[in-house]
């Protein structure tokens, strides 16, 4: 029997072509949408779900108040590790890792790699259970010249040979012996790094975090727990440890799910209120919206046709087939419809994949040997097809055979009034995506044209490595004789990056209370001429003032100027770490960090030799392509240890809006889709109701009507539901995109205009959509139609 069923849902497939066609094609479309959506939610769920141990490791999180709020960072100072052992029970094992100046040049017979590396503890590796191909995570990183690396890096230094035991060169000055070689870090894991040191090695490449006390945050810690139920009490002993151990401090420490970091990492006052979860929840239902819509269709369409099949159920149900038949025969016609077209779109999938993660900066993998992804592929299919068939099946079967038989039915008020329902839903949901494209774009556009107060174009940036550090201004002044720059200074950081902050700024007229996180961004000679950013008062940094190299003076933003409110501002003395300082300049705000957030006050002391970063403003009289090579000759004959690397300011500060331009694009792509597989539909709607009128089509041409009257009255049902969905779309496209811009300090408003515009193309994409089968049935000659009667 179900062979029979095939069989016949197979002739019925190859007898309507064009329809099946159509409802392949929008299935294929919102399969292979679907499935590629949420392949990449399944890769931001499953970020470091390779950690066996993964519920009851925990990063150890900061509250630190200040300035009426609470800010929370994952820095702890370094004592936090060892007190947490001690005093906390449940406590398993606790380790310190950092990637400040971990990365380094990497050498091996001469060849050298620069590669990514963490400073961590030896109870690390264990507490995030990395696989070890060579050595064991006991003995890994015990001793102070030991190095852990990934199976690739082990490839590249030492193609095919032993690793283990190998000696290297970090940085041509510390010697290294390898002691374990990892499988290589996934792609969907927070910490990423080609190399492991011990932490022992970062104390003693920085002296200064000898005598850091517990208001020094700098490490990141971890914690593993014996189970779930530790974590409470941990949380009550974790939240006074830095007052017990500092009484100045009022930081409050707390454990973290580290399954959680990726998704739930943004925190206000304290408390986690999301993060990347909610573009993972938009894009779950940015999913089953595609899938919907696509079933959407296949209902549509089947019901369509109902007259014409009526006569096929009439005759089924006089020969004596049941209406559980009948359902069976129809469903199993939808489901042959919706596992061809998931095989396609399984393929269409693979395909779309390496474009997808190259666009997008990241590396999915089709689940090849998953088998829970083909059964929920298979179930997919399954679902889409009894959903699409189902009501179809149910409608269809419910004819009353006597009247179909006498030529009395005809299609039902109820079928008609769910199929202005579906296509009111389809269109609906293409107005809130077109709105929602409109808007991110317009917000994107918005923070991107903002001034930032810096030029970043034709500036790039250098990472002092090597013996650049201590012979920077010899490297600018070389460059300024060569013509490859017009000016270069030396920061302390990178210009597009935060991260170096204090709270003990003192100044005349402070309150007790009061608590302000201030930026530290040290500059060196020609800072505002390298970077564009205005002097609005004083002086900056000059060669020649003794007083500015000895460490002395001061540089503030506009920003710390107003919260000061100086009666005079340059010549002002203040304190920082209980240090005086004089002010010599004001310049004005520029944007380092989040563009999204407003300017924080900052403070710059000098900083030459022994700088982070070397920032040059190349030659404008020259190309680009000539500077740059100057500049990396001049990098090779001071620097020829390190490889030259240059950084374009402009490319890094785009890097900020990344996350929206993700949003952006696939809201762009996936929605385009929807609205083609919703016109998919209308064509095909469109198509049988101009199928269906083609007599009445040729009486009005017969009597007068002219082509555009009768494309006019083939067009105007269907844009009335259009016109329903633009009204149903607007309120909800009002209430969420508004909900979305609040999430940001800085906004663009939800002008009319933009919903205007939305319906606007819905409307005119419809119009198109439906007006080529208007009038194509128009300009039939009526003559053929008439024909018969």
């Amino acid at each position: 029997m179900i062979r029979n069923y095939i069989k016949t849902a197979w002739r019925n497939i190859k007898k309507h072509a064009g329809f099946s066609l159509i409802n392949a094609g929008g299935l294929t479309l919102g399969i292979a949408s679907c499935l590629l959506l949420l392949l990449y939610v399944s890769y931001h769920l499953n970020f470091d779900h390779q950690f066996k141990n993964l519920d009851n490791i925990y990063l150890v999180e900061n509250n630190q108040p200040g300035d009426g709020k609470i800010y929370t960072f994952a820095a702890t100072p370094k004592q936090a590790a060892f007190s947490i052992k001690e005093e906390i029970p449940g406590v398993v094992q606790t380790a310190r890792v950092i990637s400040y100046n971990a990365d380094g040049l990497l050498t091996y017979n001469n060849n050298s790699f620069k590669k990514a590396g963490l400073f961590a503890d030896p109870a690390y590796v264990s507490i995030l259970s990395y696989h070890f191909l060579e050595g064991s995570a006991a003995s890994a990183l015990t001793k102070p010249n030991s190095i852990i690396i990934t199976k690739d890096l082990a490839h590249t230094l030492f193609s095919d040979g032993e690793a283990m035991g190998k000696i290297l060169t970090r940085n041509n000055k510390s010697p290294l012996m390898v002691t374990g070689v990892i499988d290589n870090v996934p792609a969907n894991a927070t910490f990423q790094f080609d190399f492991i040191i011990p932490w022992t090695l970062f104390e003693a490449e920085n002296p200064w975090t000898k005598d850091a006390g517990w208001g020094s945050n700098y490490a990141r810690t971890f914690v593993q727990l014996k189970d779930a139920a530790s974590l409470a009490q941990a949380n009550r002993v974790m939240k006074g440890m830095v007052e017990r151990h500092d009484k100045n401090d009022k930081n409050e420490l707390f454990l973290f799910p580290f399954a959680k970091v990726h998704l739930y990492s943004t925190f206000e006052n304290g408390k986690s209120v999301g993060g990347m979860i909610s573009q993972v929840h938009l894009f779950e239902i940015l999913a089953l919206c595609i899938l919907l819509v696509a079933c959407v269709n296949f209902m549509n369409l089947s019901t369509a046709r109902s007259e014409e099949r009526a006569k096929e159920v009439g005759i089924r149900k006089a020969i004596g087939s049941s209406r559980k038949l009948i359902i069976s025969q129809f469903i199993t016609e939808s489901m042959i419809l919706s596992f061809l077209s998931t095989i396609v779109a399984v393929a269409v999938m693979i395909l779309v994949i390496p474009p997808f993660n190259n666009y997008f900066n990241i590396k999915m993998s089709f689940p090849y040997s998953d088998w829970t992804a083909w059964v929920f592929i298979i179930g997919l299919a399954a679902v889409a097809g009894f959903v699409s068939g189902s009501y179809p099946a149910f409608y269809l079967s419910s004819f009353q055979p006597i009247k179909v038989l006498k030529g009395m039915f005809k299609g039902g008020k109820g079928a008609l009034s769910v199929r202005k329902v579906l296509v009111v839903l389809q269109f609906g949901l293409a107005v809130f995506l077109i709105t929602a494209t409109i808007c991110i774009y317009r917000q994107i556009r918005y923070i991107q044209d903002k001034p930032i107060g810096f030029d970043k174009n034709n500036m790039v940036e250098i990472s002092t490595e090597g013996n650049l550090d201590k012979k920077s201004d010899v490297f600018i002044d070389e460059l300024k004789r060569k013509g490859a720059i017009t000016s270069g200074t030396q920061l302390s950081m990178s210009i597009s990056e935060t991260g170096n902050n204090t709270w003990g700024v003192e100044w005349q007229g402070k309150q007790p209370d009061q608590k302000i996180l201030f930026e530290i961004l040290n500059t060196g000679f020609d800072f505002t001429k390298t970077t564009g950013v205005k002097l609005l008062a004083g002086r900056e940094f000059t060669n020649g003032y003794s007083a500015d190299t000895a460490g002395t003076t001061m540089m503030i933003n506009e920003t710390t100027a107003k919260l000061m409110n100086l009666k005079q501002t340059v010549g002002a003395e203040i304190k920082w770490g209980g240090r005086p300082y004089t002010i010599i300049g004001v310049y004005k705000d520029f944007v380092r960090g989040s563009p999204y957030q407003k300017v924080p006050p900052m403070i710059s002391t000098f900083v030459g030799n022994g700088s982070d970063e070397i920032d040059l403003r190349l030659n404008p009289e020259k190309s680009i392509t000539a500077c740059v090579d100057e500049i990396n000759r001049t990098l090779k004959e001071i620097n020829p240890a390190y490889p030259p690397v240059i950084n374009f300011v402009d490319s890094d500060f785009a890097k900020k809006f990344e996350n929206e331009k993700v949003l952006a694009m696939l809201a762009n792509l996936f929605g385009g889709l929807a609205i083609v597989i919703s016109c998919l539909g209308l064509f095909g709607l469109a198509a049988y109701a101009a199928e269906q009128r083609t007599k009445e089509i040729g009486v009005r041409k017969v009597l007068g009507a002219s082509v555009s009257n009768l494309a006019a009255l083939l067009s105007k049902d269907f844009l009335v539901l259009v016109s329903i969905a633009i009204v149903l779309a607007v309120p909800v496209s009002i209430w969420s995109l508004s909900k979305w811009l609040n999430n940001y300090e800085y906004h663009v408003a939800l002008s009319w205009w933009i919903i205007a515009l939305a319906g606007l193309i819905t409307i005119v994409v419809a119009l198109l959509t439906v007006s080529f089968q208007a009038v194509k049935a128009a300009l039939a000659n009526p003559v053929k139609s008439l024909r018969s009667e």
